[in-house]
């Protein structure tokens, strides 16, 4: 039933195409940043669950329906290999991917690996994605103070982290 009030849905494929090529690689390139193994299939499962809303979401809220998907599906996948890690297996003899390769400063990259879950999100959105704390709160669904404390323990965690690298 449409109403006056009821918006229009978005139908038009071309807004859709559109978006999936502006904001693939940086979903799938946060997707990397948050632990992922597979950030290119954890970036189009949020597309294709976007696409699922597609009509019923606002202008406003598609991108951030879009980064939420990711962190969440992220997190299904971190919580899932934790689970598969804990039977031992052969190691993977893959080679690095050119993503991994291109962001490889190999002592912040490991300290980015001591960071806990929690941390690792919150500086990957504020310092590569460079959203704001409202942003990233709601994104993660925790409060702005949870944000700035955890930014700051996290930012102290990295400095001790490179020193100790020296």
């Amino acid at each position: 039933m449409n109403t006056a009030t009821d918006p229009e849905p978005r139908t038009e494929r071309a807004g859709f195409d559109g978006l999936f090529d502006q904001w693939f690689e940086p979903m799938k390139r946060l997707a990397f940043l948050l632990g992922a193994d597979d950030p290119e299939n954890i970036a189009q499962e949020a597309f294709v669950r976007l696409h699922d809303h597609w009509p019923k979401l606002a202008d406003d809220k598609v991108v951030p329906y879009l980064r939420k998907t990711v962190v969440n599906l992220s997190r299904s996948r971190l919580r899932h290999l934790r689970v598969v890690r804990r039977t031992p297996r052969e190691p993977d003899r893959d080679a690095a991917s050119a993503e991994t390769l291109a962001l490889a400063n190999r002592a912040m990259w490991d300290a980015l690996a001591t960071l806990t879950r929690r941390q690792r999100q919150v500086v990957v959105l504020r310092y590569w994605l460079d959203l704001d704390q409202q942003a990233i709160a709601d994104t993660l669904g925790v409060a702005v103070g949870t944000v700035k404390a955890t930014t700051h323990h996290a930012m102290a965690a990295l400095r001790d982290a490179l020193e100790e690298d020296k």
